[in-house]
């Protein structure tokens, strides 16, 4: 207690509540399985669209074949893969990069700008590292049609892995991943943190919880068409099986694709990818920060 010369006993100055990692790892979990839920259908027709199974038709009509060959449901094949993926990976994701942030800012300062770059990167990074298996079983399960499945289950897509291929064949194009991680996380977090640092102000000083679904929507359709090539690679060479060797590695796969295919092949299956990419992100910061402010306001 602080106490005024020749004065009363004054009250210590309040600390500013935070969020403990263990409610952000759940806020953020809970935000990317919302966000994944809501855009599967469009996000499947995209993977068909990039690993070549669409054979070159229209998203409409990828669409339809699915419903036909698999009903409804086929829609969100692979969506409880991709749960079981994003929530451990957002999780990771979203709470290191608060920790990166608050141990950059308390290196270089918390007024320099750009810190959420920095930060970004390396929470992709983290994240990218510890769940890529997850990543690897929703992509063999999603990019292909049910008649030509050979595995119907994440474990069984895993274990079948594992026994053919061995341990390191989950990690088929983690390279591109890493790679790809660093500049798109960097990129998405950055533009969201100079966004909000631009966007209008409430009368409480503050940026609305719509303003902050918009900066996020914003941030992840710029990051996601900046990276998207990368992400068509990877998808490629997640889908070879053994004894396919069509790639010799990430560069191999970049130069035949380009090669036979030009430029506009890396770009496959883009136009689904960013109509889901707006409420994909929008979903995951707006919910995360929500949900945050909820643990605050309790």
């Amino acid at each position: 207690i602080q106490r005024r010369e020749g004065g009363p006993a004054m009250p210590p100055t309040p600390q500013p509540r935070e969020v403990p990692p263990l409610a952000k790892m759940l806020a953020g979990g809970t935000a990317g399985m919302m966000a994944k839920t809501a855009v599967s259908p469009v996000e499947r027709v995209r993977i068909l669209a990039q690993t070549g199974e669409a054979q070159g038709l229209s998203a409409y009509a990828t669409a339809v074949k699915i419903v036909n060959e698999e009903g409804v449901l086929g829609l969100w094949r692979g969506n409880t893969a991709n749960c079981a993926r994003v929530f451990p990976s957002k999780a990771v994701l979203f709470t290191a990069n608060d920790l990166w942030k608050t141990k950059l800012s308390w290196i270089f300062g918390s007024d320099v700008r750009g810190l959420g770059f920095f930060s970004g990167s390396m929470a992709g990074i983290t994240a990218s590292v510890a769940t890529y298996p997850l990543d690897f079983a929703r992509t063999r399960l999603s990019g292909s049609y049910a008649s030509s499945m050979q595995a119907s289950s994440m474990i069984s897509v895993l274990s079948d892995t594992v026994r053919k291929e061995g341990v390191m064949g989950l990690y088929k194009g983690v390279g591109p991943t890493i790679a790809g991680a660093l500049p798109y996380e960097g990129i998405k977090f950055g533009c969201y943190d100079l966004l909000v640092s631009t966007w209008a102000k409430d009368d409480n000083g503050k940026v609305p919880i719509t303003g902050k679904f918009s900066c996020g929507a914003i941030a992840g359709t710029i990051s996601g068409f900046v990276l998207y090539p990368n992400d068509t690679v990877r998808k490629l060479m997640q889908m070879q099986r053994e004894g396919d060797k069509l790639y010799d590695g990430a560069l191999d796969c970049y130069r035949k694709v380009y090669r036979k295919h030009g430029v506009a092949r890396f770009y496959r299956g883009v136009l689904p990818y960013l109509s889901r990419m707006v409420p994909n992100a929008a979903i995951q910061f707006g919910m995360f920060e929500s949900f945050k402010q909820f643990y605050l306001n309790r």
